[in-house]
């Protein structure tokens, strides 16, 4: 069977991941609110009424590839995959177990390098080196489930390359199962073979249209147990080298074979069915995925007789876009809530991030920008030279954000008066507006300086309490210094804003950098340049004061990009 079916081999690597959220037919980075990057699918719950699984005179013999509908458009040819081409992988699993979805493994994260060795006729063989396992801290669980998971990933020996062999039809992981006694890092061991047993996905020839609809029965590992896999796939989106796939997946489990090890601490399994939903985008020459989410639900009956046990998993497989140079992308910054990321890229290309168009200058400059409370992926895509366009995704660095109490402040500098608050509604409006202009010249391309001498009083993103009340965070980096000290241009831009006695600003100017980023120096006392004015970096702008609701004199240095809050010292180097 396998010798005249050669015509159907044309696999894309997937390697399944995790999700903290739930997986969607639509994935959607969110913005800086910190919400679900994907929105949540239907659940993979058996329905009422509806067709049984296969039973066992029905499972398949063998594996199988097979066209269902073509498709309306006209095929195109897929872009053929190139060995030896390597790519950083983030992998994230999660277990639960029963239908409140208690958490019977922690989100399970590995990242690892993967690179396709060789194709052949007896299967392609893939490499995957693991550089770092870690636990994830999730709503609601106890630190002490966390740390026996972490206690069994103590450092040990380096993690060596693991060979992954994956033929036409079956998914073999040479993955050796932990030897260690100790039961988290058995578990541990089932969520990292659960996300390295699902790497095929075949497509049934090599050229393929947008719709075109393929079944696929093969063999795979499921947690250790020997189960057959049916995907009935779709080509939702072909865009030169990446393309789009969904599937609904199920599972069976093949009877009369050995188990290599009962997971999710059962003594025995005798039966296993399971539905899941399959989403992913990935990159054709190197057959690994951009993104991709896979959410099922498991039935595991331990014994004859007894009842099935739930298991539900979220896997979600995403590559490190910053961890392989693009030499057609250069990109300098930090990748972390309140980070600004400085992008280059050839004239005409287009830009895109989080789905939303990015102004690129004539020479390729654009800029994007990471929220206080940004999730832990952002899309980033590209249409190079008037072709299509090409997704990628960063992972973003979360922080922890140290809260700030202030006590004793006179009443009037926290509880605002009727006037006070409309006049600082107006000035909110009116600075909100100069702030979501875009100007074309990327003053921004020489890079920061601080913009003034002084001691960090306060830093960006803490939330403040202000005699016993709530009053937000604080968007700025506080310096503080004498009335009087020299406030200089963090880099060149123009002058959009001088203006004196702006409520709880006081004196207050706004740099125009470009393409919307702006910096805001509050509390001011002198103004040494005008609205209209282009400055230089380094040049004197004003000078330090203690104006507005200070306590003292310093600078409050704030940046934005449009709406988004960037936090200042990500661009210039320490405070010595």
């Amino acid at each position: 069977m396998r010798r005249h079916a050669r015509w159907l081999w044309g696999p894309l690597m997937l390697v399944a991941l995790a999700c903290e959220q739930p997986a969607s037919p639509d994935p959607q980075p969110a913005g800086d609110s910190g919400g679900p990057r994907i929105k949540p699918a239907p659940p993979a719950e058996p329905k009422e009424g509806a067709p049984a699984p296969p039973g066992a005179d029905d499972l398949p013999t063998e594996p199988v590839v097979r066209m269902l509908e073509p498709g309306k458009r006209r095929p195109e040819a897929l872009e053929p995959r190139a060995p030896g081409t390597s790519r950083r992988i983030v992998v994230e699993v999660r277990i639960t177990e029963g239908k409140n979805k208690t958490l019977h493994v922690p989100v399970t994260r590995v990242a690892g390098d993967v690179v396709l060795d060789s194709i052949g006729d007896d299967g392609s063989r893939y490499r995957w080196t693991p550089r770092q396992t870690t636990v994830l801290a999730d709503e609601g669980v106890e630190a002490e489930f966390l740390t026996a998971f972490e206690a069994a990933l103590a450092p040990g020996e380096a993690p060596a390359a693991v060979p992954l062999v994956t033929d036409r039809w079956d998914v073999v992981t040479e993955l050796d199962w932990p030897t260690d006694s100790n039961p988290h890092a058995a578990e541990i061991g089932v969520a990292q073979r659960l996300s390295l047993s699902h790497l095929a996905l075949p497509v049934p020839e090599l050229e393929l249209a947008e719709g075109a609809t393929w079944q696929i029965n093969r063999r795979v590992d499921l947690l250790g147990l020997p189960a057959w896999q049916t995907l009935d796939c779709k080509a939702k989106k072909i865009t030169g080298k990446q393309i789009e796939i969904d599937a609904d997946v199920t599972y069976r489990l093949i009877e009369g074979e050995p188990i290599t090890r009962p997971p999710l601490g059962l003594p025995s399994v005798a039966a296993l069915t399971g539905q899941g939903k399959l989403h992913g985008r990935f990159d054709l020459p190197s057959a690994t995925p951009v993104d991709m989410q896979l959410q099922g639900v498991l039935l595991v009956t331990p014994a004859p007789g007894q009842e099935p046990r739930r298991f539900g998993f979220e896997l979600r497989a995403d590559e490190d876009y910053m961890a392989q140079p693009d030499p057609r992308v250069k990109l300098e910054g930090q990748l972390t809530q309140g980070g600004l990321v400085i992008g280059v890229v050839p004239p005409g290309t287009k830009v895109w991030f989080n789905k939303r168009a990015v102004k690129v200058s004539d020479a390729g400059d654009f800029l994007i920008g990471f929220g206080r409370d940004a999730g832990p992926r952002a899309l980033l895509a590209f249409a190079f030279d008037g072709g299509p366009d090409e997704r990628h995704i960063l992972h973003v660095e979360d922080r922890e954000f140290e809260p700030e109490v202030i006590d004793g402040l006179p009443a009037e500098m926290v509880d605002l008066d009727k006037k006070t608050r409309k006049a600082l509604t107006k000035s909110r409006a009116r600075v909100k507006k100069l702030r979501n202009e875009s100007s074309d010249v990327p003053y921004f391309r020489d890079g920061f300086r601080w913009p003034a001498k002084g001691v960090i009083t306060s830093s960006y993103g803490r939330r403040r309490t202000l005699n016993g009340e709530d009053h937000g965070y604080h968007w700025g980096v506080d310096l503080g210094a004498r009335v009087g000290g020299k406030v200089k241009a963090p880099a060149a831009g123009v002058v959009v804003l001088a203006e004196s006695d702006v409520p709880l600003s006081g004196n207050l100017l706004i740099l125009d950098h470009g393409h919307g980023l702006t910096s805001s120096f509050l509390h001011l006392q002198k103004f040494k340049v005008k609205v209209g004015d282009v400055v230089e970096q380094g040049q004197v702008i004003a000078t330090i004061g203690n104006t507005g609701r200070s306590t003292g004199p310093h600078l409050d240095w704030r940046m934005n990009l449009f709406d988004t809050r960037i936090d200042p010292q990500t661009l210039v180097p320490p405070k010595p």
